[in-house]
C-alpha cells in the first residue's frame, strides 16, 4: 500500500490514531491460518486481486476470523473509496481491481467460548482432523499433564504472556476431553460447567447464603463439612474417607500435603508449629539410627513427610518451594558450566572444592 493511500484510508475509515494501526501485505507466503489480529490495534490487510492463489487465501483467512465483528472491505476507485460489510458484496467490486483491503478494528468484545468449543467438535467431526478423532481420555492424559506443567512453570516464572498463553492449552486439553465424552454419550461441556458452578455457589455459604466465617480456616472448615455432606448425597459408599478423592497420580509431594491439610480441617493437626520442628528433628534421629535399606527408605519416606508438613505450617506449597529449589539448583550448577567452558575445561578437571568455590560465586551474583 502507498503511503498516500494509507493516509487517505485510514482518513476515510477515521481511524485517529495512526501509531496504533498494524498494517500487513498478503502475498503467496501468507498462512491464512495462523493470522490472529491484534486486540488493541487497527489492522488492514492489503491484498492482491492478481494473484489467484489470494483469493482462496482470502476466504480462507475470512473463516478464520468469521468470530470478528466489524470487520470491513475496501477498494479505491477512480481515488475515490467503496466499502462492503460481506466479502460477497465485494466480489464484484474487485473486478478489474489491482489491490483490495481489509480492515479489522480493535477487538473490544469478549470472544465467544462456545465458538471455541464448535471449533473442537468440528475438529472431531466426520471432515475433521484425524489426530483430534482418534484422541480418547487415556491417549490425552500425557498431554493435559504436561499442560499443567506448563501452566505452573509460567507461574513460577512470573511470566503473564506465557501464562496466558498456557491456559490457552490447558482449557484446550479440558474442551476436547468434554468433547470425547459428549461423542461417547456420557456429558458434554454445558455439563462440566454446570456442575462446578452449584459446587462453588454450594460451598460458599459465606458468600450467597448467610452463613458467617471469621477467617480463612473457618471456611476451610465449612468446605469440608460441604464436601462429606456431598459424598452422603452422592451415595458415596467407597469407604475411602476424606483423602480418597485426592488423585494418587499427583507428585507425592503435593499428595503428602493434600493429605495432611485434609486431616487438619477436621481437627487432626498439632496445635502451634512447635511439635512440627520436633517432629522433624525425631525423623531425623530415626534416620541415623536406621538399619538395613528397607528400614532407612521407611524412614527417608517419614522425615520428608514431616518436612512437607513443616512447610504446610510456614505458609508454603510443599511442591512449590522443591521446583524453586530444583530452579536454584539447575541456574546455578549452569553457571559453574558456563564459567568451566569459558575457560576451556571440562567439568571432570576440577575438583569438588573447585566447584564448591564457583556455587559460591553463583550463589553471590543472585544477590
Amino acid at each position: 500500500m502507498e503511503f498516500c493511500d494509507l493516509n487517505e484510508l485510514v482518513a476515510f475509515l477515521g481511524i485517529n490514531q495512526i501509531d496504533n494501526l498494524s498494517v500487513i501485505t498478503i502475498n503467496q507466503h501468507f498462512h491464512a491460518n495462523s493470522f490472529y489480529p491484534s486486540p488493541n490495534s487497527h489492522t488492514i490487510l492489503s491484498l492482491s486481486v492478481n494473484e489467484s492463489v489470494i483469493p482462496s487465501m482470502c476466504v480462507s483467512m475470512i473463516k478464520n476470523i468469521s468470530a470478528i465483528k466489524g470487520i470491513t472491505y475496501l477498494v479505491k476507485e477512480k481515488k475515490s473509496w467503496k466499502r462492503a460489510e460481506t466479502y460477497e458484496e465485494i466480489e464484484d467490486m474487485i473486478k478489474g481491481q489491482d489491490l483490495f483491503y481489509v480492515y479489522i478494528p480493535p477487538q473490544q468484545l469478549k470472544f465467544d467460548t462456545s465458538l471455541f468449543i464448535e471449533l473442537i467438535a468440528h475438529l472431531r467431526s466426520a471432515d475433521g482432523c484425524p489426530w483430534d478423532k482418534k484422541q480418547t481420555h487415556q491417549t490425552l492424559r500425557t498431554n493435559l499433564l504436561e499442560e499443567t506443567y506448563e501452566v505452573l512453570e509460567a507461574i513460577d516464572q512470573n511470566d503473564n504472556i506465557h501464562l496466558q498463553e498456557e491456559l490457552g492449552d490447558l482449557l484446550l486439553q479440558i474442551v476436547l476431553h468434554a468433547q470425547i465424552a459428549k461423542d461417547e454419550g456420557v456429558f458434554d461441556y454445558g455439563n462440566v460447567v454446570h456442575d462446578v458452578y452449584w459446587k462453588i455457589r454450594n460451598r460458599h455459604p459465606h458468600v450467597f447464603k448467610d452463613t458467617k466465617v471469621n477467617d480463612v480456616s473457618d471456611v476451610m472448615t465449612n468446605w469440608e463439612k460441604i464436601k462429606a455432606k456431598e459424598r452422603l448425597v452422592n451415595m458415596d459408599n467407597s469407604g475411602q474417607g476424606i483423602l480418597g478423592s485426592i488423585p494418587k497420580e499427583l507428585p507425592a509431594l503435593s499428595i503428602a500435603q493434600k493429605y495432611q491439610e485434609r486431616a487438619a480441617r477436621v481437627g487432626f493437626d498439632w496445635e502451634d508449629i512447635k511439635p512440627v520442628f520436633d517432629k522433624v528433628m525425631e525423623e531425623m534421629q530415626e534416620v541415623k539410627e536406621a538399619q538395613g535399606s528397607d528400614w532407612l527408605e521407611s524412614e527417608l519416606g517419614d522425615l520428608l513427610f514431616a518436612v512437607v508438613n513443616l512447610v504446610r505450617w510456614s505458609g508454603f506449597e510443599a511442591e512449590t518451594a522443591l521446583r524453586l529449589a530444583n530452579t536454584k539448583f539447575r541456574q546455578r550448577f549452569q553457571y559453574i558450566e558456563r564459567k568451566v567452558s569459558d575457560n576451556g575445561q571440562s567439568l571432570t578437571d576440577l575438583s569438588l572444592s573447585e566447584m564448591d568455590g564457583l556455587w559460591d560465586q553463583a550463589k553471590l551474583e543472585e544477590k
